[in-house]
């Protein structure tokens, strides 16, 4: 229980960090990037779910389609932590990346104006581009202070609860444990579940993490084995996802090395 304890205030304290980063970068656009595009914006702030805001003027309302997504896919260039929200009037646009098309697109349409059942969307919001899912293939090595040395392989299977930034995963471990003082080895196998929070570096293409994972290892019969582990790594963005490097501390400790395929997360997203 203790452990638990451990993680979920892990969880919880990498959540609150994330939302004041997010509040930071906010500050940055409105300083570097909204007077770019002053003559469309006028306004930038934070929705309650965390999506960027836009108050637009006319020279915005009176641009085609094509002239709107043109300026759109600039400042979702700029601004990568959520879905963009440009409202002007009683109207409201989503904007956001379709991972599926690879561009930048306008999810949703809308006028608070018009009652929510004859509201027809303009287009489906892709479920890859809000919750981008990912695998990951991996080794371990491991010990602890009996001499036993652990050699497995690791698989984990995914998405992202919070865009790029939160994620959530189940996992599935195999492999075999010797001891240096004896001749004796076992096989040995578990599943999980795992979350954690990134803290991405766009300048240097990685991303810091921590979190938890709660393993199940089965022990014969109908009984299996529970614990809890606490896991810190790091991520290097390269082509469709990243090179991963990672500690998990539990009853041992465990070094984690491998590639992560995440199809709807580019690494041109920290550029």
């Amino acid at each position: 229980m203790k452990q638990v304890s451990i993680i979920l205030f892990a969880l919880l304290l990498g959540s609150q960090q994330t939302y004041a980063q997010v509040s930071k970068k906010l500050e940055s656009f409105k300083e570097k990037v909204l007077p770019e595009y002053s003559i469309y914006f006028i306004h930038a702030e934070l929705t309650e779910n965390g999506q960027l805001n836009l108050s637009a003027v006319d020279k915005y309302i009176l641009l085609s389609a094509d002239g709107k997504r043109a300026i759109m896919v600039n400042v979702i260039k700029e601004w990568r932590e959520s879905l963009v929200l440009v409202h002007y009037g009683s109207k409201r646009e989503l904007w956001g990346w379709n991972a599926e098309t690879g561009s930048t697109q306008m999810l949703d349409e809308w006028d608070l104006n018009v009652p929510q059942l004859a509201k027809i969307p303009i287009t489906k919001p892709q479920k890859t581009a809000l919750h981008p899912c990912f695998y990951y293939i991996g080794f371990q090595m491991g010990g602890d202070n009996q001499g036993n040395m652990n050699f497995s392989l690791s698989t984990r299977l995914g998405f992202f609860l919070l865009l790029n930034r939160w994620d959530f995963a189940t996992t599935f471990s195999t492999g075999i444990t010797n001891n240096v003082y004896s001749d004796v080895s076992k096989v040995w196998s578990n599943f999980g579940l795992m979350s954690r929070v990134h803290f991405p570096i766009k300048k240097c293409g990685i991303s810091p993490n921590i979190g938890g994972e709660m393993t199940f290892a089965p022990y014969g019969g109908a009984s299996s084995i529970v614990s809890g582990a606490f896991v810190v790594g790091i991520s290097w963005f390269v082509g469709f996802g990243s090179l991963d490097i990672g500690i998990k501390i539990g009853n041992e400790v465990t070094t984690m090395g491998g590639y992560t395929v995440s199809p709807g997360i580019r690494s041109n997203r920290y550029k």
